[in-house]
This record gives C-alpha cells, structure tokens and sequence, in this order.
C-alpha cells in the first residue's frame, strides 16, 4: 500500500476523521483574495448539432461561479443556454467577465474545466486570451483535499459528491431534486432543448440545473474556507 492508501486503512479501521489542517494551509497560503470558484456543466453529441464540433466533443452550456472578495463578502454569477444553439461564444464572453483579471479559480478535479477552458479558447478566438488566462489562474482543491483530509464515510473515494457530505452532512447533493450529477445535467440539457418539451416543464428543469450548478461552486468554497480554518457563509 502507498501512503494514502495506508492512511484510509487505517482511518477506516478506527473510524476517526484525519485532517492535518496546517498541511492544507500551507497547501493554499500562496493564493490570495480575491478567490474565484468555477465549475461548468458540458453536453456532447455523437453526431455533431453545431458547425465545427468532433463527434462527442463536449461544449459548456453553464457555469457558475462564486467570488469571496478581500473583505469576505461572497457573490456569484451564473451562466445557462438553452437555446439549443451553440453556447461557445455566450458562454466565452460570460465566464471571462465572471472570472475577473487577477486572483486564484478554484475548481474541484481541474483536467475536466482546464479542458472545457483550452477547447472553448480554441472554439472562440476572440476570448482565447482572456479564457487561457483563466486556464493559467486555475487552483485545484482535489489534490488538498487527498493529502490533507478523510473520513471513514468517504470508502476510498474524493469526489466531491463523497468529501462534501462528510465535513457538512447538510449539504448533500442526494438531496437535490431532478439533477445531481453531471450526467443527469446533461439529459435534462437534452430535454429542455427539445421542441416538444413544455415551457413548465422547461422552467423546471432550469431552476434544477442551476441549483445543481450553484451546489458545486459552493461546495468548493465551503471546502476551501474548511481548509484554511474560515467561516464564509452564503
């Protein structure tokens, strides 16, 4: 067994929580305020809908992001097409507004949004620098999150969807109704873009992907503020 995998052993066998707070510390202490925290939600196609897609190239149709500023204060942005037509360019233009020109993105497990942020630069040149700079910007919480911190309740996993319910029991994504996951975002995409789809329905299915959304930029921050021993509250 490697390290981690002694310490879940171990940490299972006992049933105690390991978090080596001065660790995650040290981990983030370079990255100041303001603090961004990202996170997309993607649909691909087998057979390409829009001009220029690759068989099952993926396109982000929302974001969300949250802001803590130098002085505490939190804020979000959120971005949703579903308009069935290619998002790029809306989408481009929206999170480098959102993201701002300095200060650290957190994300949680950043290959997928380093992806999402190169192939929308290469998509959109008009944005590509100000979305690279974002992909130079991007801090990921997962690799923390491993060294630094696990519960029993976790069973060998860091997804966020394990991490978050062990330290907050009362965020919980089982508890969202409609969407909680990304793959259920993307049939609920599918099903609001669809024409016979009703407009009830569609408004539904809406206030879920952006509950959905919402959870995971907040998640990253309640994780980020529990590493570094802050209190944020929304």
């Amino acid at each position: 067994l490697n390290e981690v995998q002694r310490r879940v052993k171990a940490h299972t066998l006992s049933g105690e929580v390991y978090f080596d707070q001065n660790g995650a510390r040290e981990a983030l202490k370079d990255y100041g305020l303001p603090a961004y925290f990202l996170d997309f939600e993607t649909i691909s196609h087998v057979i390409p809908e829009w001009v220029g897609f690759r068989p099952n190239q993926i396109a982000p149709f929302q974001f969300s992001v949250h802001r803590v500023d130098e002085n505490g204060a939190i804020s979000d942005v959120a971005f949703l097409d579903l308009t069935a037509r290619d998002p790029s360019a809306a989408c481009a233009e929206a999170v480098v507004a959102a993201c701002g020109a300095t200060g650290p993105v957190y994300v949680y497990n950043q290959g997928f949004e380093k992806r999402v942020l190169k192939e929308l630069a290469e998509r959109v040149p008009a944005r590509a620098q100000g979305l690279m700079a974002i992909h130079g910007r991007v801090v990921d919480l997962l690799p923390v999150a491993r060294s630094f911190y696990y519960h029993p309740s976790q069973q060998g996993s860091w997804s966020i969807k394990s991490v978050l319910p062990a330290i907050f029991p009362e965020l919980r994504y089982d508890s969202l109704e409609g969407v909680n996951d990304g793959g259920m975002a993307m049939a609920a995409y599918l099903e609001a873009t669809n024409p016979s789809t009703p407009l009830d329905r569609r408004k539904q299915i809406e206030v879920q992907l952006r509950t959905y959304c919402a959870l995971d930029t907040w998640a990253t921050v309640k994780l980020w503020a529990y590493f570094l021993g802050r209190d944020v509250k929304s």
